[in-house]
């Protein structure tokens, strides 16, 4: 486990239940906190019951935050801080390892924009 990892996973998660009254937490333990928009839609002609948003996980040597708006469409990640760019190891998935108040705020910053987004693509 990295330094501060449960400091590091409690403050994304905080920062996700902000988001609370819009998406529905579906996952909300100390392992992880999933959120989740509430109605079906489809997306690259497939059809779910609901979208995944956005989730904190503790992972074995990181602390993962998972951001599906770059997924669904990537040229959102054109809008995210080059900082916060950096820590993205895959898709989806940002492996946060260090407690940064700048960091804190560009997560912020990016679900703010996703929501934004879901709302403007009628998911929620």
């Amino acid at each position: 486990m990295i330094k501060d990892q449960q400091k590091i996973f409690g403050r994304i998660k905080d920062i996700l239940k902000e988001y609370s009254n819009t998406f529905t937490a579906t996952t909300d333990s100390d392992q992880g906190y999933e959120l989740y928009t509430n109605k079906p839609m489809e997306m690259l002609g497939r059809k779910f019951p609901r979208m995944y948003f956005a989730a904190v996980k503790n992972q074995k040597n990181f602390v993962g935050f998972y951001y599906m708006p770059i997924y669904a469409h990537p040229e959102m990640l054109k809008s995210l801080t080059p900082e916060l760019v950096k820590c993205l190891k895959g898709k989806t998935c940002f492996h946060i390892k260090k407690d940064d108040e700048v960091l804190y705020l560009q997560i912020k910053e990016a679900l703010d924009k996703g929501e934004k987004a879901y709302k403007e693509w009628g998911w929620i």
